[in-house]
């Protein structure tokens, strides 16, 4: 190759790299508003306590949610009343990541010597004091559909009623079902509810958000003298699929996402596939609402599937760099945009890949891989020392002249190309002293493979390491999964797009111009 061609070709490279940070920069100015495929994210409806009417000297001597988790499936996009062109969910199979199925049990004692004859509400749509409903108007408002309400056993009959938004006058009524219950002097009746939502997806598309309204039970006389809460799930309740939301201010998706993973509420019990929590003379308040983050069923699904691939077969290096991708996959949604649980994936994405590169070390992929989510670690804390920056360099180095040695690998791998381009991306924005002097020695390298040895782990040349660096924060465009719909967000993906084709465009004429004989 002739040394203009190579210039060439290196500045291609580098420009489509500033394009893929630029479009993405794009994205993270969006970050936290409401989209999902083809517009705006419903804001989706919870579980909640019961609510009284005002004034009544009845007691909530108990209160039993029981909350089943389970994956959403088409017939579940009729679960909530909204307008779906609105959303864009016109366009997909399944609306939802996941599907709540709500067992509620509220014990209500009357320790008066007067029969108690009241009215019991419970709300159908989302009741945040965050939501901004100029996002979600009136007639697209997401409210529940299936409800049932049982008294001491008996069905009883619920109807729907438009209330006053808290937020003011101007904001729509908020509707909330409600039904009769007498309770007998000094007795308890047992009033059941029965219900099933969708759980509100992260824009990350790896997340989803159940949270649960204790403060509708402020108003019941007293305490409630026993709260508790389970949570069955698809998958084993652990750290690896459940994560807390900090207390305070009840803030979910779209309106929340998180910096940094927050501990489970305190109290938690986690038993095979089950999480639950107990509290004992709950004084409900804002305080007191609990949200939880959740892996979407799919994509713990994808995981297992990845760990099952190694387990039935320890000695397969694809098997270790389709795992290493899948916990990279679930750990980040962009460099510095590290998801609720990357945490907790990106350390274990780390050892795969370097099992991927001792039984692959000739593959580009598993030393882009390595590098980029040894990068990726640090990039979302800072700080990095000085040794995870020379391993970045290093393995950065290794996939480079790899892959320049044998540019049809990525048909055998899959993924090599979009891993280094995003290990590129990264260094080159996180590290923008360094980009330059690795591109010039990766251009140099490629130009001896075909003499030299290739480089692996073992034998990559030692540099001095540099000092312990911040990294910026920024942004690359990851791979488009079919199964985290999620992560569509139309509008964004447009203007990355113009960017992209602009950018290609240009590239292009210049490239014409040069061949042309024209000026650079």
């Amino acid at each position: 190759m002739k040394s203009h061609e190579r210039k060439r070709d290196l500045l291609l490279k580098r420009g489509l790299a500033g394009c893929l940070a630029l479009a993405c920069v794009l994205s993270g100015l969006v970050g936290t508003a409401p989209v999902m495929a083809g517009g705006a994210q419903p804001i989706l409806p919870g579980s909640s306590s019961l609510r009284p009417d005002a004034g009544t000297p009845i007691q909530m001597s108990s209160e039993v949610v029981t909350i089943t988790i389970r994956q959403a499936t088409e017939k579940d996009n009729t679960l909530l009343l909204l307008t779906p062109n609105y959303y864009g969910f016109q366009r997909l199979p399944v609306w939802y990541p996941g599907v709540a199925e709500v067992t509620a049990d509220f014990t209500l004692k009357n320790p008066t010597s007067q029969v108690v004859s009241m009215k019991a509400w419970y709300p159908m749509a989302n009741l945040m004091d965050a939501v901004d409903w100029n996002l979600s108007p009136s007639e697209r408002m997401a409210r529940i559909q299936e409800f049932e309400a049982y008294i001491d056993g008996a069905p009883s009959n619920a109807m729907v009623s438009e209330l006053p938004n808290p937020q003011g006058a101007e904001k729509p009524a908020l509707p909330w079902a409600n039904f009769p219950v007498t309770i007998p002097a000094g007795k308890e009746t047992v009033v059941q509810i029965r219900t099933k939502f969708p759980l509100q997806p992260s824009i990350s598309g790896i997340e989803m958000t159940l949270y649960h309204v204790f403060n509708t039970a402020a108003g019941w006389a007293g305490p409630i003298g026993k709260a508790e809460l389970i949570v069955n799930l698809p998958y084993p309740a652990s750290t690896e699929t459940l994560a807390g939301i900090p207390a305070g201010v009840l803030r979910v998706p779209p309106y929340y996402r998180p910096s940094q993973r927050a501990d489970l509420p305190a109290g938690a019990v986690l038993e095979g596939n089950q999480a639950r929590w107990t509290w004992k003379d709950l004084e409900p308040g804002g305080q007191d609402d609990l949200a939880l983050w959740l892996i979407q069923p799919a994509q713990w699904e994808a995981l297992k599937s990845a760990r099952a691939a190694v387990q039935a077969n320890a000695g397969n290096g694809q098997a270790w760099l389709d795992l290493g991708y899948a916990y990279y996959s679930l750990s980040s949604s962009g460099p510095g945009w590290p998801t609720v649980f990357g945490t907790i994936y990106l350390p274990q994405g780390i050892a795969a890949y370097k099992k991927a590169a001792v039984l692959l070390p000739e593959r580009s992929a598993t030393h882009a891989g390595l590098g980029l989510l040894t990068l990726e670690l640090y990039t979302a804390n800072g700080n990095a020392p000085p040794e995870a920056i020379q391993t970045v360099r290093d393995e950065l180095q290794t996939a480079r002249a790899l892959e320049a040695q044998n540019p049809t690998i990525e048909k055998e791998t899959g993924r090599t190309r979009w891993l280094l381009s995003a290990l590129e991306t990264e260094w080159t924005t996180a590290f923008p002293g360094e980009a330059t002097a690795t591109v010039g020695e990766a251009a140099h390298d490629a130009r001896i493979t075909e003499t030299a040895p290739v480089p692996t782990p073992s034998a990559t040349a030692t540099r001095k390491p540099i000092s312990s660096m911040t990294p910026i924060p920024t942004a690359t465009i990851m791979p488009t999964s079919t199964e985290a719909t999620g992560r569509g967000q139309s509008t964004v993906l447009l203007l990355a797009g113009c960017v992209l084709v602009l950018a290609a465009a240009g590239i292009l004429l210049l490239s014409r111009k040069r061949k042309s004989g024209g000026p650079p």
